[in-house]
């Protein structure tokens, strides 16, 4: 698939659907209305057997699903050859989670690790580790949230990760990050476990990250 010569403003495709978070108020509505602040044309789907058909057409793809994926050899690769070619892959909160057992290569190329697990819906200090980097300017470099703090574990085995920021365990002060980014082939990935309801939605720190995130996902500079 080869990468996309676009003129401004960029696009983003939203992909939601699944359990145990309401999809299409947060992911939907209101992060889309967060990222058009950046001037892209941002579009939603709850329907992930549609992604293949438009990702020609768009610079960012966004997932935040848990719902099932088409499991064919075709559809998964298109997904591959869409960030390989260039192109922009931003992964929030239940879309960084171990998934799709049948599908490892996702965790760990794409995500570079997973959760399984987090500390119960509550208030949490994220603590930002690259303060230098794009994607946290004019976010504070220490901010409390309420939200789920995922135990998401980087994959020794799978793409190294570059760490922006990490939540702390209230009691025992143990640190898991929050957001980081990696490379694959040609395009950039971002990763971001924020994001259960509200709480992070309208947090101004997470649509700092959120809006920064899509900025930089289009920039053609390096990660360095």
């Amino acid at each position: 698939m080869a990468s996309k010569e676009y003129s401004e403003p960029s696009s983003v495709l939203i992909v939601g659907g699944g359990s145990a978070h309401d999809f299409d108020r947060w992911f939907n509505l209101e992060d889309s209305k967060t990222i058009s602040e950046t001037g892209a044309l941002v579009r939603y789907t709850d329907q992930p057997e549609n992604i293949s058909a438009v990702l020609s057409q768009i610079d960012v793809l966004y997932l935040s699903n848990n719902q099932p994926m088409p499991a064919t050899g075709e559809f998964r690769n298109s997904i591959f050859d869409f960030v390989e070619s260039g192109n922009g892959l931003l992964l929030v909160h239940a879309a960084t989670w171990y998934n799709w057992e049948d599908w490892p290569e996702y965790n760990r190329e794409l995500v570079g690790g997973g959760t399984r697990s987090h500390e119960p819906f509550g208030e949490f200090q994220v603590e930002v580790t690259d303060t230098g980097h794009p994607i946290m300017e004019s976010v504070p470099s220490t901010f409390s949230i309420i939200d789920e703090l995922y135990h998401f574990e980087p994959d020794e085995s799978g793409k190294e990760i570059h760490i922006l920021a990490k939540g702390i365990v209230p009691d025992s002060g143990e640190e898991y990050p929050i957001a980081w980014t990696l490379i694959h082939g040609k395009g950039r990935i971002v990763g971001l476990t924020l994001g259960h309801d509200g709480k992070a939605h309208y947090h101004h720190a997470y649509r700092t990250i959120l809006k920064n995130s899509i900025e930089w996902l289009n920039d053609e500079h390096s990660i360095d």
